[in-house]
């Protein structure tokens, strides 16, 4: 296996175990707003598509970043990733989400791909 398969199916696996481990309630914003996109698991995380993003509400979207986040970031993790802020999230989706192309790029990937960017918590 090369480097690029191997990557991708070690962040498919951590995903799986990330949104397992995220059994429970939905995430709702501090609106009562509920994100978007289909349920899994309780969580809208492993499925929500730039289609989905595209349809919501601005209070929608802020709490599919939430889930998202909780998902991507989980608190218990033995390494702390760093995370967007609800501003660089909101504008990395509405930038990536714009084109009609873009219409089945997961959500959580786009976020995922962009925290990589941001400095590293210690």
């Amino acid at each position: 296996m090369t480097g690029a398969p191997r990557a991708s199916a070690a962040l498919a696996i951590a995903f799986a175990a990330l949104a397992f481990a995220a059994c429970g309630e939905q995430a709702e914003s501090d609106s009562g707003a509920q994100p978007v996109g289909e349920v899994q698991i309780g969580s809208v995380a492993p499925l929500a598509q730039c289609r989905d993003w595209n349809r919501g509400s601005r209070d929608e979207k802020l709490a599919t970043i939430e889930d998202i986040r909780e998902q991507v970031n989980l608190q218990d993790a033995p390494v702390e990733g760093p995370a967007l802020t609800d501003e660089q999230a909101y504008r990395v989706f509405e930038n990536a989400c714009e084109a009609r192309f873009a219409a089945t790029f997961r959500l959580y990937k786009l976020y995922a791909r962009a925290a990589a960017f941001e400095p590293l918590v210690q």
